[in-house]
């Protein structure tokens, strides 16, 4: 089965990214062999690598921890709030610490907040463009309409086909990316 890894990137003590990530990963659990990589648990400080990631020298613990948990998905998604207009800050340590390691990795974004989480999954896309992911799909669940505020997603069939869709379009992408290979 295909590994599928769903990060959470919000580590605010209030949070719920971690009720989003849990549904996210309920509703993709059956068709990909799935993992759940939170921030808050993994705890990287920031950046504290003496060579550049691009040179790909890693030498601290956490920095090979992470590596690996990128290394084994064979397709991320990523929970991310949108926090002023962005997307955390620990989401950017993380993408920073490591470089080859995205290079082609397909990637779904989940985004959630007032407005869908848009500005921060497309910022997010941009970043990931720069570190040459293959962001395939977004969806945004909307506070109200889709989410509550304590973090209960009560998102339509209409926002569920959205991320089956993007779920989709990473097994496509998966699949090409094994073909390159």
């Amino acid at each position: 089965m295909n590994k599928l890894s769903v990060v959470v990137s919000s580590t605010r003590p209030q949070r719920i990214g971690g009720r989003v990530g849990s549904w996210v990963a309920s509703q993709l659990e059956p068709d990909w062999d799935l993992t759940v990589l939170d921030l808050a648990e993994i705890d990287l400080p920031f950046l504290d690598e003496d060579a550049v990631p691009g040179s790909g020298i890693y030498t601290q613990p956490h920095t090979l921890a992470w590596k690996a948990a990128i290394d084994d998905a064979d397709v991320i998604v990523v929970v991310t709030p949108e926090y002023n207009g962005f997307f955390p800050a620990p989401l950017k340590n993380a993408i920073d610490y490591l470089y080859a390691e995205w290079e082609g990795k397909p990637m779904g974004l989940v985004g959630y907040g007032f407005g869908g989480g848009a500005r921060a999954t497309t910022a997010l896309a941009q970043l990931l463009a720069n570190v040459k992911a293959d962001v395939v799909g977004s969806v945004g669940l909307q506070f109200e309409a889709d989410l509550t505020h304590t973090g209960e997603v009560t998102a339509d069939e209409a926002k569920i086909a959205e991320l089956a869709a993007t779920s989709a379009k990473l097994s496509s992408a998966r699949g090409q990316r094994e073909v390159a290979a």
